[in-house]
């Protein structure tokens, strides 16, 4: 059991860092991800392609997984789960599905080719500023 732990909470660790390091170099905050449906959109399908990639159970350790990776991505452990709960109620969002689109593509193009690092978020950050 405590290697299964272990593994839920490496790939927590590795999706919460791939997007952290975008969040910091758009200079976002993580109340950015819950206001911004495009931002949770993406940080949720970063989180999903992990799990699918990685071959959790979606029901379980997948579910267990995004709760873990949503907690270490805003500093709180114990919101985490509540941020993936939330995320489930915005699968229709237009904008969250897009954000999700996106994160899905740059995850799976960096397991595919470590050389190609998550950036989208970083762009729509930098792009969705300069329009303001």
């Amino acid at each position: 059991m405590s290697d299964h732990l272990d593994r839920i909470e490496t790939l927590a660790n590795i999706g919460s860092s791939l997007l952290g390091v975008q969040l910091e170099a758009a200079g976002l905050t993580r109340e950015d991800i819950s206001t911004d449906r495009w931002i949770f959109g993406y940080c949720f399908g970063l989180f999903e392609a992990m799990a699918r990639y990685a071959r959790l159970d979606q029901y379980t350790q997948g579910m267990q997984m995004m709760g873990a990776g949503f907690g270490q991505l805003i500093g709180d452990k114990s919101q985490g789960p509540n941020l993936f709960r939330q995320s489930l109620d915005h699968q229709e969002d237009p904008a969250f599905q897009e954000g999700a689109s996106f994160g899905e593509t740059d995850l799976l193009a960096w397991a595919a080719d470590a050389n190609a690092l998550p950036a989208n978020l970083t762009r729509y950050a930098r792009n969705h500023k300069s329009k303001d």
